[in-house]
This record gives C-alpha cells, structure tokens and sequence, in this order.
C-alpha cells in the first residue's frame, strides 16, 4: 500500500512549495496528494522534489493547482450542472487542465467531487436536525424522506450530463495513463450516490475511472441514515482507486485524526495488498503530533511496520511504499 499526506493540511500556512513540503518531509512522510489548495507558486517549486526523489505524488485532488481556475475549492466546477451548461463545459476543461498537471508531476490518479443535486436547503434542514441529536425521531425521518423524494426528482439529468462528460474525459484520462476517481460526499445531494455509482462502474470498464472511498464521508452517510459504510467498502472493493483517511465526531464532524472518533478502520484491511493511495486528510488545525499518532495507530491496526511514514523520527525518509 502506498501512504500519503494531503497537502491541504499545510499549504496554506506556506508560500512556496520548499516550506511546505519541507514540513511534510520533517513529519516523516515522502509521499503527497497534492490538495486543490495548492497555489501556482507551490506548484512551480515541486520539480526539485519529485526529480531528485525527496518527494513522490500520489493523487492530486481537482482543481488543482488554484490559479488556473480563478478560485479554489473542490467544487468551484460541476461537471454535471443542468442549470449552468457553460459552467459544466469549464469544468470538464479543469478537470482536463488537472490532468495534464497530475501527469507532469508523477500522480497515478486525480480525484474529483463531481456535483450535487439542487437541493441544498432540504439538505441543510436535516444536518441541523442531525447536529440537534434528533437522528432517528419522527422530525428527522419526516425531513429525511422529504431529501429522499427531492432527490428522485432532481437527480436523472445531472447524472444524465455525468455519464456525457465522462464520455469525453475518460479517453483523455487513458490517453494520460491516469485514473479518475469520484469521491463520495457526505450529505445526500451528492451526485453520484451509491447507486448511481454501481451504474457507472459497470458503465465504464476502463482503468481509467473508478470509486474514490472518503473514509469519513462514508462514515457521515451511515450516521445519516443513506447507507452502511462497511457494505459500501465491501460491494466497491474491486474498484475502489483511493482512500481518503480521517475520523469522524458524531454525527458529522470529519477530518479528525485517528483514534478516537467513530471510524472502524479495520475495514480496510483487505485493502492493503493493492496499489492504490492511502491518503491522510487532516484538518488545517491539525497538529503535527496528532497525524505522527494517527499513523501510528493506523500501524498497529494494520500489522504495518515501523517503516511506516510519521513512525520515523523528524527530518527522516521512510520508503513510499509499505510492506507488511
């Protein structure tokens, strides 16, 4: 298995890529997704890294880098917007622009949040009903079969306009030798959901697309009441192309840290013979000490060995790829 850090965790604290990997090198870790916060400044600095070895990239997460594009965030684009056609357009030609970047920097695969179902305000309705502790009471299961219903109304033409658009990118993508990942997302809205996604996967049979798994994501699904998280692990397992690793708070607090929260990571056990990234997430507020705990944990759990990037001491360069 191969272990990495997101650069969301440090860039923007840094200007130039050599503070900001030099701090993700002095934490123990020589391997990166590059985060869709990463500035054009950063991105011009990581050549002597990747050339000379120090540094290796696993992933980058769309859109990436930030100046290209006018704005940052993984979802400044949807490519699956019915009411915004223009927009859609400009976001099948970011994700095209990330993937010529994730090529020229080395990365297997780029993950993408596709898009959402216009929504939102029945979404936001029974978060808040979530964070009041009102899971399971007739006011949530009310508003929960109301999101459901919204859903199944508004969802066929924006997955209509995702199976077009990754007609068009995923030829670029084998053309690259790269694999696009849709992640999942953690409230309902989120195109594509589980089933739609199954769909898609037997649509497309290429290496060049597949199920990105968001631990915690998959976490707040199951709090939620949309799925079980460990069966979703267990029905993708064969197209799964990348893990994003971080904890959950009940019921919707991610990008904690392991341990302590409520994400079994035993699950992902049967993972780690494959060759794809495992990727640590963590909050901007994370510190350092709390990712050096996380793989430890993670270590042990796994039956991992002490060459396990953040299990080195500081300024060291553990291999990027893990053996039992």
């Amino acid at each position: 298995m191969r272990l990495s850090l997101s650069t969301n965790w440090n860039s923007h604290r840094h200007e130039t890529a050599d503070a900001m990997l030099g701090e993700i090198v002095a934490s123990g870790f020589d391997t990166v997704e590059l985060g869709y916060a990463l500035t054009q400044t950063q991105a011009d600095g990581l050549e002597p890294w990747i050339s000379s070895g120090r540094i290796h990239v696993s992933s980058v997460h769309a859109f990436c880098p930030i100046s290209m594009f006018g704005g940052s965030g993984p979802e400044v684009f949807s490519i699956c917007d019915p009411r915004d056609h223009t927009g859609s357009r400009r976001g099948i030609a970011a994700i095209k622009s990330t993937a010529d970047f994730a090529a020229s920097v080395g990365a297997c695969t780029v993950v993408l949040h596709a898009g959402r179902t216009p929504i939102y305000r029945h979404i936001r309705k029974l978060t808040d009903l979530a964070g009041e502790g009102k899971i399971g009471t007739p006011h949530y299961e009310r508003q929960f079969e109301r999101v459901i219903r919204k859903r199944e109304h508004t969802a066929k033409r924006p997955f209509d306009i995702l199976c077009e658009a990754l007609n068009e990118i995923l030829p670029y993508f084998e053309t690259l030798g790269l694999t696009l990942g849709l992640e999942n997302l953690p409230t309902y809205d989120a195109i594509p959901n589980e089933p739609e996604m199954a769909l898609l996967l037997d649509a497309f049979q290429t290496p060049a697309f597949g199920y990105w798994h968001d631990v915690g994501h998959g976490q707040i699904r199951e709090n939620l009441g949309f799925t079980h998280h460990a069966g979703v692990v267990k029905r993708f397992a064969n197209r799964i192309v990348g893990l994003h690793l971080h904890d959950v708070v009940a019921p919707t607090s991610d990008h904690h840290m392991p341990p302590g929260g409520m994400v079994d990571f035993s699950i992902y056990s049967d993972l780690l013979d494959s060759d794809i990234p495992f990727v640590l997430e963590p909050s901007r507020g994370s510190e350092a000490s709390s990712i050096t705990t996380a793989v430890r944990f993670l270590s042990e759990l796994w039956g991992l060995g002490k060459d396990t990037p953040g299990n080195q001491p500081a300024g060291s360069t553990p291999a990027d790829r893990l053996k039992d």
